[in-house]
């Protein structure tokens, strides 16, 4: 049970993935499925609702796609392809910035501005490496992902982080800015 509540702390965090059951809008990463319940995922009341958090998360969203490493796997990118708009209605002329981690590992660069506090790396660290010194600090916009205290996360596991990132706020730090998604050869491996 312990760990059951973790899951519900740390999911639905980024609101993307909002659906409409009895006439609700729910996020369907922390929604309980039961017997005979209605599941609607395309509807006009539902790309509004995520057209509307798209804008949100866009808000801080830095503008360096250009020279971002996630650029071209990106699923912001791709979401947004789907579910964006073409318009905007906040004009902050101050977008968020927050500090690096220094604490991930020598394998994980970081560049927290991009991220968009999705918790896919928290819930990974919790559920899978059992690790829970990694979690959210603060609330609203003063969020961050972090460790709480300043220690150095040492678990083989990590660096599977790196992909589940969906924005480019963790990359791998030996591939940092040598090629782009598009210039790698892909090669067949054997199977054994």
């Amino acid at each position: 049970m312990f760990l059951f509540c973790w899951t519900f702390i740390y999911s639905s965090n980024c609101r993307i993935c909002l659906v409409e059951s009895n006439n609700a809008l729910v996020v369907s990463c922390a929604t309980l499925i039961l017997d005979n319940m209605k599941i609607f995922t395309k509807t006009k009341r539902i790309n509004k609702s995520r057209e509307a958090v798209l804008e949100f998360i866009l808000n801080n969203h830095p503008l360096d796609c250009p020279i971002c490493d996630e650029a071209g796997e990106c699923d912001l990118q791709e979401i947004l392809l789907n579910f964006g708009s073409d318009r905007g209605r906040f004009y902050e002329l101050n977008k968020r910035a927050v500090n690096n981690l220094n604490c991930a590992g020598p394998f994980i660069k970081t560049v927290m501005t991009r991220c968009i506090q999705c918790t896919r790396c928290i819930r990974f660290a919790h559920e899978i490496s059992a690790l829970y010194d990694f979690g959210v600090i603060g609330r609203g916009l003063k969020m961050e992902i972090g460790t709480y205290i300043l220690n150095f996360l040492n678990d083989e596991l990590l660096g599977n982080i790196i992909d589940l990132c969906p924005v480019g706020a963790l990359i791998s730090m030996p591939a940092s800015f040598s090629a782009r998604s598009w210039e790698i050869k892909y090669i067949q491996s054997m199977i054994f």
